[in-house]
């Protein structure tokens, strides 16, 4: 039986989602949990990877298990059991030709920031910034970045061959003193829109032009956009199967 299952998770004391050596991780608590339901050690099948201190609504992963149990029944054995800031919002039985990863065709993150005054509660879920921002330049200067390009100059990974992704949206949302960015794509290179909202605060703050992300676009130049927004005001918010 394969289980797909959709995942909220409050990032702020996990380094990420992946598993890693003596690291508190999402996965390995999820997949303790599994061990204790089913005595076998599953491996589960994510979406995609979040970093530490990123947050999500909508993650998604998959695992397959000899046991057969009901979807509300998974869904309640493994929230019964999971630490409180990981919680399965939805199982579903689906078949073998479903890969939470491989399958996937969109993705949405967001992106929050506030430029009001600092608030510790929220800290640790949204990016404070202390500067006077222009939204309408930043709107204009994302335009940049929508349909198919080399991300090569925004992404923190330098081994990948293939950079090219594709973005269908960029939406800015501002409500008072808060401001959510929304990223539609096929898909997101590692700290791609952490890079990309740093930039674009700087178009926001008059230190960069939307000529100058163009060139840097273009340039396929890392070190020409050294900046990385900080990761918890990013959320996964879902992943798109049907289109």
């Amino acid at each position: 039986m394969r289980y797909k299952c959709t995942v909220q998770y409050d990032g702020t004391l996990f380094h990420g989602f992946q598993t890693q050596p003596n690291l508190r991780t999402v996965q390995e608590e999820i997949e303790k949990v599994l061990y204790i339901i089913t005595k076998d050690n599953i491996k589960i099948q994510a979406a995609g990877r979040t970093d530490t201190g990123v947050h999500s609504l909508g993650q998604v992963f998959h695992f397959d298990s000899s046991i057969t149990m009901g979807e509300w029944n998974m869904q309640n054995a493994l929230n019964s059991r999971l630490p409180k800031d990981i919680y399965i919002s939805k199982v579903e039985h689906v078949d073998k030709t479903f890969h939470a990863r491989y399958s996937a065709k969109k993705k949405e993150y967001h992106y929050i920031i506030d430029i009001g005054e600092y608030n510790p509660l929220y800290h640790n879920y949204r990016y404070y910034v202390k500067h006077q921002l222009d939204i309408n330049k930043m709107i204009d200067a994302s335009l940049c970045f929508i349909g198919e390009h080399d991300f090569k100059a925004f992404t923190k990974n330098h081994n990948l061959i293939n950079t090219t992704r594709i973005i269908d949206n960029i939406i800015f949302i501002q409500n008072d003193n808060i401001i959510i960015i929304k990223f539609i794509g096929n898909g997101f290179l590692h700290n791609m829109i952490r890079i990309i909202v740093a930039m674009l605060i700087e178009v926001g703050r008059g230190r960069k032009t939307k000529e100058e992300l163009i060139e840097i676009l273009e340039g396929k130049d890392r070190t020409r956009a050294p900046k990385t927004a900080p990761p918890n005001g990013l959320y996964l918010i879902n992943i798109c199967y049907n289109i």
